[in-house]
């Protein structure tokens, strides 16, 4: 009996460390898988999560340069619109300023009717124009170059005893007419039908003055 109760003691030690061995095996395969699991979600899971986030960073990054860049660069295009539109103002501004100038001159002129002996002069007329002033420097000499101040500054002159405009100007001749006096023919390149001769003198450091307008019949330089 002794030895049937040995024999089933061993018999249920061999049963124990046999369930036992199993149970640390399954407990192994387990734990490995878990190991595994665990490592895999630290590297890919982690790889994943942060690379995301530096997407969004570099993205974000993206849009606050463009955001620095766009209003810089409309800022500047705006600032060189609004300068070109004040400069266009100013240039109107100085047109007007001057026109309103020669109309009060012209208001302030007194044209006298004068007789002429030229039978091809259909009306003469004589004013208290005012020298138009000068850059020139004593002692003053008439000259006829068309790139001289001394040329632009008789067309002004011209201008200002006939109310037309230099650059509206048709000039058919220039020249002398005296001592530190000219002799100017044009018309309006509106109506060149319409020919006039102008004489001035030359004011001493005052610069050319009109003296005598003329409305010619023919034009004798066409």
């Amino acid at each position: 009996m002794a030895d049937e109760f040995g024999r089933i003691t061993r018999k249920d030690r061999f049963e124990k460390k046999r369930t036992n061995t199993k149970a640390i095996t399954w407990l192994s395969i387990l734990g490995g898988v878990l190991v595994v699991v665990v490592i895999s979600l630290i590297v890919f899971g982690g790889d994943d999560q942060d690379a995301p986030v530096a997407n969004d960073d570099e993205e974000n990054n993206d849009t606050e340069e463009i955001q620095d860049e766009d209003p810089d660069e409309h800022t500047l295009a705006e600032d060189q619109d609004e300068l070109e539109v004040e400069e266009d103002e100013l240039q109107v501004e100085e047109i007007e300023t001057e026109e309103e100038e020669q109309e009060q001159n012209n208001e302030s002129v007194q044209l006298n009717e004068v007789e002429s002996d030229d039978d091809n002069v259909r009306s003469a007329y004589e004013g208290n124009w005012d020298p138009i002033g000068t850059e020139q420097e004593e002692p003053h000499t008439t000259t006829f170059d068309k790139d001289s101040v001394d040329w632009q500054e008789m067309m002004k002159a011209v201008e200002v005893a006939t109310s037309i405009p230099t650059d509206e100007q048709v000039t058919w001749w220039f020249g002398r007419a005296g001592d530190q006096r000219a002799e100017a023919t044009i018309s309006p390149k509106s109506n060149q039908d319409e020919t006039y001769r102008v004489t001035m003198e030359w004011v001493e450091e005052q610069g050319w003055q009109p003296v005598l307008v003329e409305e010619l019949i023919e034009n004798e330089h066409q």
